[in-house]
């Protein structure tokens, strides 16, 4: 019974203790006013500052996207010239005069010949 009583005594004195008074005066009431608009008025501005930061970072990425895209095709574009470059430089071989068309071979056996067949000629 005791335990009982000493329980009730302690509950009683917790749950009905008085807070200490917390009034505000008029003019801390209009400080405490003014700093919550301010205060909400700079987080709007930093919303919408998020939001243009978030738009700004979605046109930076789709402006990687392009560049890499382009990076991808100059790549292309220069493997493919440097096979046409190396197909130049194959055609050349090709069309390359051989020893045989020479104009210094042909102009002596032109007078080789000549002068054979006056030989026999006379």
């Amino acid at each position: 019974m005791k335990i009982i009583l000493l329980i009730s005594l302690l509950f009683s004195n917790f749950a009905f203790t008085q807070m200490p008074d917390t009034c505000f005066t008029e003019q801390q009431v209009q400080d405490i006013s003014y700093t919550l608009d301010s205060l909400y008025q700079l987080n709007e501005i930093n919303d919408s500052i998020i939001s243009e930061q978030k738009i700004i970072i979605t046109k930076l990425h789709q402006l990687i996207e392009l560049d890499s895209m382009q990076l991808n095709y100059k790549t292309q574009q220069v493997n493919l010239l440097k096979t046409n470059i190396n197909l130049y430089i194959e055609r050349e071989k090709q069309l390359a005069p051989k020893w045989y068309d020479n104009k210094i071979i042909w102009f002596s056996t032109g007078i080789i010949t000549t002068m054979l067949i006056f030989q026999i000629a006379k």
